[in-house]
């Protein structure tokens, strides 16, 4: 029992001696914890809602009224049904409606409209949402604010059908299936895991002491880093080819776009990985260390990033932090590239954005190793 005693001390004594990761086990909790209660939500309020009216009348004008006065939508008035589809696919607006031309004089002589409503499909329960709060075009209130249930004379003409009903189209996931949402940010997620994974080295080299060893042969601090990450970069890269072969063998998951596209988004992703791995490396001085951070930002990264809450729900305190990470500008690139197949100069600042990260961190991991070798 003694010496079971003495075990114990001796970790306890370890565990003070890392207070860095006492930071980590005590904090990780107490994040996730506020995380979850107050920041990340899978509604969206408000939301926004794309409309171009081709009637032009006061009774057109009172729909759109009625819209801007929901609490939970924007209204966005736009000029033209293709404007709705390109702010749909840069994910600018999450719903469109459609005024056709004649609604007023249909409606005056009892007679039903219908109103095309296209629905950004790529994040189903967001796609749901949507789809409800346009039920606000066909609910009583609408009936009653376009006057149609009384004649001239003011008694009651027979039972007209409602003005308005609604032919919904779903774009980009029109079977709105959960997997089509999820397995490109998966996709991510298994380059985030192997990248952070593999990219400590220098940490393993630091416990084993072999580190003098690198620093005394004449190779400079750049060769000796990014000789140890291409090899990691090359085994990444396959993996992130691996899966996604198989999501769309497997799930079928949609390539709409460019596929030279996909895998440039996925090589800048993956080095700006691996050179936050180094940067890491560099400064963590044990593998149980970069360990921690490792888990840490994986965290923050699954909960911030986009990949299943989306950021517009965020509080608005936590958007610098969401795009700071370098895997929310990989997801909304390859959900854009895979699902929606949009053109690759919509997603220009997603390709600049990680090319920003790899470069800054890249230079930083370097001049950290640089500062430790001198």
């Amino acid at each position: 029992m003694r010496g079971f005693a003495a075990i114990m001390r001796k970790e306890f004594i370890h565990i003070r001696r890392e207070p860095r990761l006492v930071g980590y086990v005590l904090g990780l909790p107490v994040i996730l914890l506020l995380l979850f209660g107050f920041a990340l939500r899978l509604r969206v309020e408000p939301l926004a809602v794309a409309v171009v009216d081709h009637d032009r009348t006061f009774m057109s004008l009172q729909v759109r009224d009625r819209l801007a006065r929901e609490p939970d939508l924007v209204l966005v008035e736009v000029d033209s049904e293709d404007t709705i589809h390109d702010l749909l696919g840069r994910g600018q607006v999450h719903v469109g409606v459609v005024i056709p031309q004649g609604f007023s004089r249909q409606a005056a002589n009892g007679q039903q409209t219908t109103f095309r409503v296209f629905v950004d499909g790529t994040m189903p329960t967001l796609a749901q949402q949507a789809l409800y709060r346009a039920q606000v075009l066909t609910g009583d209130d609408i009936v009653a604010e376009l006057d149609l249930g009384d004649d001239a004379d003011g008694a009651a003409t027979k039972k007209r059908p409602r003005p308005i009903s609604l032919d919904n189209s779903v774009l980009y996931n029109p079977d709105l299936k959960d997997s089509a949402f999820f397995l490109p940010g998966t996709i991510g997620i298994v380059v985030l895991l192997v990248a952070l994974s593999l990219s400590t080295g220098l940490v393993r080299e630091k416990e084993q002491q072999t580190i003098e060893q690198l620093c005394a042969t004449p190779l400079t601090p750049l060769a000796i880093i990014g000789g140890k990450i291409l090899p990691y970069g090359i085994i990444t890269m396959f993996d992130f080819a691996v899966v996604a072969v198989l999501a769309r063998a497997i799930f079928a998951l949609p390539f709409h776009g460019s596929i030279a596209a996909v895998a440039a988004i996925g090589l800048l992703f993956v080095f700006s990985i691996l050179a936050l791995g180094a940067l890491i490396s560099a400064l963590a001085q044990t593998q149980l260390q970069a360990h921690f951070i490792n888990v840490f930002f994986f965290i923050i990264c699954v909960c911030l990033s986009g990949f299943v809450f989306p950021i517009e729900a965020m509080p608005r305190l936590l958007h610098p932090v969401a795009y700071a990470l370098p895997m929310t500008y990989f997801i909304e690139a390859i959900r854009a590239l895979t699902l929606k197949g949009t053109p690759i100069v919509h997603q220009v600042w997603d390709f600049v954005a990680l090319a920003a990260v790899l470069v800054v961190l890249g230079g930083v991991s370097i001049a950290s190793f640089r500062k430790q070798v001198a």
